[in-house]
């Protein structure tokens, strides 16, 4: 599974899910230890559920079908490709406040 790390998984009507990344206890409430495969950023997992590999979203505690096998999870995960954003198309973002200070900014409203 850590061949997926980094990358992201891309279903076949394009939802990409991830950043995969090894998963740290403490887990949520209802999702076995032995079940989770790893998770991303926002809190949400990717599971193995009767050897599928599904991805369990936090916030609602269902889970999606991704793919038949870790195997084939495996085999479709790719690198992130890069975003290029035109002038504008950021609404908001949440800057970690220590590394704003770094620069000078003032994350403070």
């Amino acid at each position: 599974m850590n061949r997926a790390f980094g990358k992201v998984f891309k279903s076949d009507s394009g939802v990409e899910y991830g950043v995969i990344r090894e998963a740290k206890e403490p887990f949520p409430k209802g999702l076995s230890s032995s079940s989770i495969l790893a998770e991303d950023c926002c809190g949400n997992y990717f599971v193995l559920l009767n050897e599928a590999v599904c991805f369990w979203d936090h916030e609602t505690t269902e889970s999606v079908f991704l793919s038949e096998s870790v195997n084939d999870f495996v085999s479709v995960c790719t690198a992130l490709g890069e975003v290029e954003l035109e002038h504008g198309q950021v609404e908001s973002a949440w800057i970690d406040p220590e590394f704003a200070k770094q620069f000078g900014i003032n994350t403070k409203p």
